[in-house]
């Protein structure tokens, strides 16, 4: 799967549990900020703010792998695997300093009209930047 945004996030100390490695919480806040760095490359960030029109995110998932420990430096990648009609489909990776993968997730983001509260199409201008940086995608019904 193609990750076009990769992200480098030092871990941090505070970030681990009471086992000495970093806590499940946390990989989803890693997805979080790699899945904002994506939107703001695809304009969802400037079609939320300019029209209203962003995303809601439906569904996240997580499959830890290793434990990872401090002190490392974590590689946290993004791409969209598959779009939809009022959806697209996101893959992560993180991978340690040694370049071993430690997780990998995916989520669903619905496109979403703020003022209306309701889901609608994926605008062609966001569908467009996806395809602009990832030509390959499937077409997923939704």
């Amino acid at each position: 799967m193609e990750h076009p945004v990769t992200i480098r996030i030092p871990l941090a100390w505070g970030e681990q549990d009471g086992f000495g490695h970093l806590n499940n919480v946390v990989y989803f806040r890693y997805f979080e900020n790699v899945r904002m760095y994506y939107l703001e490359k695809i304009g969802v960030l400037r079609s939320h703010k300019e029209d209203g029109i962003g995303v809601i995110l439906a569904s996240t998932k997580c499959d830890f792998l290793h434990p990872v420990q401090w002190p490392n430096d974590l590689l946290v990648s993004t791409g969209c695997s598959t779009i939809g009609r009022t959806s697209f489909t996101m893959t992560y990776s993180i991978a340690d300093q040694e370049g071993k993968t430690i997780a990998t997730g995916s989520s669903v983001q619905v496109m979403f009209d703020y003022a209306e509260q309701h889901k609608v199409q994926v605008p062609d201008r966001i569908r467009m930047a996806i395809r602009s940086i990832q030509p390959n995608l499937p077409d997923h019904e939704n």
